[in-house]
């Protein structure tokens, strides 16, 4: 997989699915698929107010390109880490039909991640699930 790759963005409802390596974690991965699959984000608002809580965590986020965002609907940012400014392709997509986030997370370079997708994606479990105040 390149960084160039078209493995991303919503298709028939869905984001795309992970590559076989497990430097990726995906909410919409087969419900078998224990080394990419993570639930997905439950939330108790609208479906406009948890789009905007999770924009406005990534507007304010530091080392975060935002490379496309259709208002209310889907994100996808890519996440640079601190150190060696590693990339990694989050995708956040609000289906209108259920109050949840879908949610994808990939290191977009090497095979493994040590879990930095899956603590990524409990960092915007906790940002959704907060009740607004």
């Amino acid at each position: 997989m390149s960084v160039l790759s078209p493995f991303s963005g919503v298709d028939n409802g869905e984001l795309r699915g992970c590559p076989p390596s497990p430097n990726c974690v995906s909410s919409q991965s087969m419900k078998y698929n224990f080394v990419h699959k993570v639930d997905p984000i439950v939330y108790s608002s609208s479906r406009e107010e948890a789009y905007k809580r999770i924009s406005k965590y990534f507007h304010e986020s530091e080392n975060i390109f935002i490379s496309e965002e259709k208002e209310g609907e889907y994100i996808r940012i890519i996440f640079f880490t601190k150190v060696f400014r590693f990339p990694d392709r989050v995708e956040v997509y609000f289906p209108s039909d259920k109050k949840e986030a879908q949610v994808r997370s990939q290191s977009i370079l090497g095979l493994w991640d040590i879990f930095a997708n899956r603590r990524r994606v409990n960092t915007f479990r906790e940002i959704l699930g907060k009740e607004e105040s």
